[in-house]
C-alpha cells in the first residue's frame, strides 16, 4: 500500500495542468474518425480538458468526439484533441484531452 501511495504523491508532483482539476468518474465513448468507437472512463476534469483511462494508446494531436455520460440528461459531446498519453498499467493508458468545442457526433 505504501508503494501505491508514493506513486500517487509522485504523480501530483509532476502535474502538467495549470487549471484546477476535479475528480470525475463517468463512462466516456471516444468517437475517432475512421475507427470504431472506444469505451473508456474519465478520471478527472477541468474547464479546459479531461483525463480519460482507456485500453488503447492515442497519438498526440489526434482529434475525436468525446461522448461523456451525464446523469442529468443527454450525454455531452465534446470535440477534443489528445495532448498527452501515458502508460497507466499493463494494457491501460491515461490520455489527456483538451476541449476544442461542443460537437455533433460527426467529425466534420
Amino acid at each position: 500500500i505504501d508503494r501505491l501511495l508514493s506513486e500517487i504523491q509522485r504523480s501530483r508532483l509532476s502535474e502538467r495542468r495549470t487549471e484546477p482539476r476535479h475528480p470525475f468518474v463517468r463512462p466516456v465513448q471516444i468517437h475517432l474518425p475512421h475507427s470504431p468507437s472506444l469505451l473508456a472512463f474519465s478520471k478527472d476534469i477541468s474547464t479546459q480538458g479531461i483525463g480519460i483511462i482507456c485500453s488503447a494508446t492515442m497519438a498526440v494531436g489526434s482529434l475525436a468526439i468525446l461522448e461523456v455520460h451525464s446523469i442529468q440528461g443527454d450525454s455531452v459531446m465534446l470535440k477534443s484533441e489528445v495532448r498527452w498519453c501515458d502508460q497507466y498499467g499493463k494494457g491501460w493508458f491515461i490520455v489527456g484531452w483538451k476541449f476544442i468545442g461542443i460537437a455533433a457526433r460527426s467529425m466534420s
